[in-house]
C-alpha cells in the first residue's frame, strides 16, 4: 500500500511541475512525463481542479470506466485540506474501488495566489491481480524452498545417522560370526564408541579364555590324585564311592570349562550337523531299529557353538533312543524371541519326580542302564551359559518331549 501511495505521490508532483498558467487559462504539455497518463483506457486518470471546477483532465480518461462523478467524489472527501497537504484515499468509492490522491498547490495568478487541486486516481484492478500473482509466486516459492530445505535436512540426517548404521550393522556382523572386531573408520565423534566396542569384546575374550583354563587346571590337578585313589586294588566300598562321587563332579566341570560361549555369538546352520547326529544314532542303537526323523526347514540357524550345539543334542538323542520304543523325532521351531529345538520319544515316559530330578548332579533315570548322571546336568549348565533352558514335557506310555530353548539374542553372559 506504501509504495502505491508512493507512485501516485510521485505522479502529482511530475504534474505539478508541468503546470501552467497563460493568459488566464491552465496549459499542460500535450504529452505528459507520466507515460500511463497518456494512453486512453489506461489505469491511472489525473485531472486538475481550479476555482471550484475541473481544467484539465488527463488523455487516460478517455474510454475509462472512472469518470467525472469520481473526481467529484474525491474532491468532496478531500475538501478543506490545508494547500500542501497531500490525501490518500485507498478506498473512497466502495462499489467500484480506486486508491486516490489529492494534491493541492498554490500558484501566483494574476498578481494573487490561489489554489490549484490535483488529482489522481488509480484502478486497484492491476494492483490486486499483481498482488494475487505475487502473493501465489510467493507460496510456490516458499513450498519450492521448503522441499528443498526438508531434502537438505534429510540429506545431513543421513550423513549423521549412516555411520551409526555401518556400526550397527558391523555388531550383527560380529553376531553372525564374520568378523571379530571393527576396522573401519568412522568420525572423530565415533571413533572412541567404536574403540570401546572393540574393548569390551577383547576383554570379554580374555576373561573367558583365562575362566577356561583355570577352570580346566583345577579340574585336571584334581582328577590326577583321583585317579591314583580309584586304581588301588584293597580301596573299599565305604571309601570308593564318595571318591567316585568327586570324580564325576571333576568330569562335569571338565566339560563346563569347555563350553565356548562368547560375548557376541554367530549363528550356524544346525541342519546338517542335526542330521549327522540322527545318522549316527541310528548306527549306535542299530538294535533297535528306530526310525529316527527330522523335521527342520533348511537352513536353520541357531545363536550356539557348533561343539556344544553337538553335546547337547548328542545327549538328548542318546537318552532318548535308549527311552524309545520305536521312533524318535527332532523339530525345529522359531519364536519371536526364542527358537525351540526339541527331541522327542514314544518311551515309557517319565514321571513328575523323576523330571524334577532329572538334572541334578550324579542322578539318572532308572530306565537308562547306562551312563553317571552327568548328561542332562551337562546339559542345563551349558543351555543356562547361553541364557537358556532344558523344557521337559513327559506322559506316563506316551514318551518324553525335551527341549532346548535358546534366546536369538544375549543380553550379557553369566560366568559359569
Amino acid at each position: 500500500m506504501q509504495a502505491k501511495k508512493e507512485e501516485l505521490y510521485t505522479t502529482a508532483f511530475a504534474m505539478i511541475s508541468e503546470f501552467e498558467f497563460e493568459e488566464g487559462a491552465v496549459v499542460m504539455p500535450s504529452r505528459l512525463f507520466v507515460e500511463d497518463l497518456n494512453l486512453p483506457g489506461s489505469d491511472l486518470v489525473a485531472s486538475i481542479k481550479w476555482r471550484e471546477q475541473q481544467v484539465w483532465q488527463s488523455q487516460s480518461s478517455i474510454d475509462n470506466n472512472i469518470n467525472a462523478d469520481m473526481f467529484d467524489v474525491l474532491s468532496r472527501k478531500t475538501e478543506g485540506h490545508l494547500p500542501g497537504k497531500t490525501i490518500f484515499l485507498d478506498d473512497f468509492y466502495e462499489e467500484n474501488p480506486h486508491f486516490a490522491l489529492s494534491k493541492k498547490a498554490e500558484f501566483l495568478i494574476d498578481g494573487k495566489f490561489e489554489e490549484v487541486t490535483f488529482l489522481v486516481i488509480n484502478n486497484k484492478n492491476t494492483y490486486q491481480r499483481e498482488l494475487s500473482m505475487f502473493i501465489n509466486r510467493l507460496w510456490g516459492w516458499i513450498a519450492v524452498l521448503g522441499l528443498l530445505l526438508l531434502g537438505l535436512i534429510a540429506l545431513s540426517l543421513r550423513s549423521v545417522f549412516m555411520p551409526m548404521q555401518h556400526i550397527i550393522a558391523r555388531i550383527g556382523e560380529i553376531e553372525k560370526g564374520k568378523i571379530d572386531r571393527i576396522n573401519d573408520t568412522y568420525p572423530l565423534e565415533l571413533q572412541p564408541l567404536q574403540k570401546s566396542i572393540n574393548k569390551l569384546l577383547d576383554s570379554e575374550k580374555q576373561q573367558r579364555e583365562r575362566y577356561k583354563k583355570s577352570l580346566d587346571d583345577l579340574a585336571h590337578s584334581i582328577k590326577t590324585p583321583l585317579s591314583i585313589i580309584l586304581g588301588q586294588a584293597d580301596l573299599s566300598n565305604d571309601i570308593k564311592e564318595p571318591v567316585l562321587h568327586i570324580d564325576n563332579i571333576v568330569k562335569r566341570q571338565l566339560k563346563r570349562a569347555t563350553i565356548n560361549v562368547v560375548g557376541f555369538l554367530p549363528s550356524i546352520d544346525i541342519a546338517p550337523v542335526t542330521q549327522s547326529l540322527l545318522d549316527a544314532m541310528a548306527k549306535i542303537h542299530q538294535q533297535k531299529a528306530l526310525s529316527l526323523t527330522l523335521e527342520m526347514p533348511k537352513p536353520a540357524s541357531l545363536s550356539i557353538d557348533q561343539t556344544d550345539y553337538m553335546e547337547i543334542l548328542g545327549n538328548l538323542l542318546d537318552n532318548a533312543c535308549k527311552a524309545a520304543k520305536s521312533t524318535v523325532k527332532v523339530t525345529y521351531e522359531k519364536q519371536v524371541t526364542y527358537t525351540l529345538v526339541c527331541v522327542e520319544d514314544d518311551g515309557k515316559g517319565v514321571s513328575e519326580s523323576a523330571i524334577s530330578a532329572i538334572t541334578q548332579r550324579g542322578r539318572r533315570l532308572d530306565s537308562y542302564s547306562e551312563g553317571q548322571g552327568l548328561g542332562l546336568a551337562l546339559v542345563v549348565d551349558m543351555l543356562e551359559s547361553y541364557g537358556g533352558e532344558l523344557n521337559i514335557h513327559s506322559e506316563p506310555d506316551k514318551g518324553s518331549r525335551f527341549c532346548l530353548q535358546l534366546p536369538h539374542q544375549r543380553a550379557s553372559i553369566n560366568p559359569i
